[in-house]
């Protein structure tokens, strides 16, 4: 594609012309890698807001209505973020919003397998312990048995008279 104020010859996907600097599209125009679901927008919410520019997002601070909103960031976040934020390309945006994805699953998804390790290994664990104490117990019980047939064995029976 050429800059129609310069005629320099341009990447498809640039947002403005490198050359003079003129916006290649429109204020409203979205292209098409930009629409769909941003998984950053829904679960780093305020968070994503801030970094994106969409300073609307912050309304997720609110109790009740933070979530209504994480929804709508989930289904409108990426296209608000392109409309707010000045980016070098398609592929720029595309690369910047698959980090906050990554991010945002990682965060939700390692602490919920954590979770799950923790609610198996918690239970086993004290079930080793009471294991333990209970073999613990049981060899006092023996000991102090053997001590009391050891000490019957060699003490004199006492004659009633």
């Amino acid at each position: 594609m050429f800059c129609s104020a310069c005629g320099t010859l341009q990447a498809d996907t640039a947002l403005s012309c490198p050359s003079c600097g003129r916006p290649t599209y429109g204020a409203d125009f979205i292209p098409d890698g930009v629409k769909g679901w941003s998984w950053g927008a829904f679960f780093l919410n305020w968070i994503w807001a801030i970094g994106n520019r969409t300073y609307i997002g912050l309304l997720a601070l609110i109790p009740y209505v933070g979530v209504i909103v994480a929804i709508w960031l989930g289904v409108k976040g990426r296209e608000m973020a392109w409309k707010n934020k000045h980016w070098d390309s398609l592929e720029h945006f595309n690369r910047v919003q698959r980090r906050w994805s990554v991010w945002a699953v990682a965060l939700c998804v390692v602490p919920l397998v954590l979770g799950i390790l923790a609610a198996v290994a918690i239970p086993a664990y004290q079930s080793y312990v009471d294991r333990a104490d209970e073999a613990e117990r049981q060899q006092t019980v023996e000991a102090s048995a053997q001590r009391v047939s050891a000490a019957r064995v060699t003490a004199p029976v006492a004659q009633a008279s």
